[in-house]
């Protein structure tokens, strides 16, 4: 059992790392161009989206034990809190970041995906034990 869990950490870190790096890097010499708009929402909010999408999942794979210790029957928001920081976080940094800019809407974005990965994470952690249980006897 602790494979898995040490498992979950290290992708924890690595989606952590990743997070980072896709949000201060500077796309502008890439062709990359997320200023295009794909079903009339810009790329760069879908990307903000898928980015940050499955940070309550992988915080919850990895400490999600420990999560419920610390914070009892706050577990659900205390995950979704610490995603909300690390979003407000990345965003305020690419305001003094050169090359990257910081734009409202991404937030709305990030705090969406947030929501949306937090609000599964909470479907999944009480409704899915109920049913696989079941289904093993």
């Amino acid at each position: 059992m602790n494979f898995i869990k040490y498992l979950f950490r290290t992708l924890f870190v690595l989606y952590i790392f990743l997070l980072f790096f896709f949000s201060f890097y500077s796309f502008k010499s890439t062709p990359v161009d997320l200023s295009k708009y794909i079903l009339g929402i810009r790329a760069d909010r879908i990307a903000h989206f898928v980015m940050f999408f499955p940070f309550p999942f992988s915080a919850w794979f990895a400490f999600g034990g420990q999560i419920k210790k610390i914070t009892s029957k706050f577990a659900y928001s205390a995950l979704f809190i610490t995603g909300i920081v690390v979003a407000s976080f990345t965003e305020a940094l690419q305001a003094i970041i050169p090359g990257r800019d910081s734009d409202w809407l991404d937030l709305v974005a990030n705090y969406s995906s947030i929501l949306m990965g937090t609000l599964l994470v909470i479907l999944v952690d009480k409704y899915a034990k109920n049913v696989w249980i079941s289904r093993l006897q």
